[in-house]
């Protein structure tokens, strides 16, 4: 007969910066491209009928997005300040609604982290 035993917990690498911890790049990578992914699928299969836009609004939320990405680098150390590019660049070039409202959605986010603010 052989022992059970338990599986050993996976061991996650953290970074400390300023009394808040972080998982590694590697994780955060692999959990931004399967979101992204998600998102790109789900978009295609939304069928596209008069979509309307509300350019000021659109406006607004990007002004919002370009003032935390300035935040952003200016405090983040590069391995972190790379996933929040990424963001900002599928917000920059997309069209999708879905992905421009997740990206602007996590860039401030992580800006208001950085000021003690959620």
């Amino acid at each position: 007969m052989s022992q059970d035993k338990k599986p050993e917990p996976i061991k996650r690498k953290t970074v400390s910066l300023k009394g808040l911890v972080f998982v590694k790049r590697r994780e955060d990578r692999k959990r931004i491209n399967e979101e992204l992914e998600f998102l790109i699928e789900m978009e295609d299969r939304i069928p596209r009928k008069g979509e309307k836009r509300d350019y000021d609004l659109e406006q607004l939320v990007e002004g919002v997005v370009d003032n935390a990405m300035a935040e952003l680098r200016r405090a983040l150390p590069p391995e972190e300040l790379e996933i929040y590019e990424r963001y900002y660049r599928f917000f920059k070039r997309t069209n999708s609604t879905a992905i421009r409202w997740y990206t602007s959605e996590q860039i401030p986010r992580r800006s208001l982290i950085l000021r003690g603010e959620e």
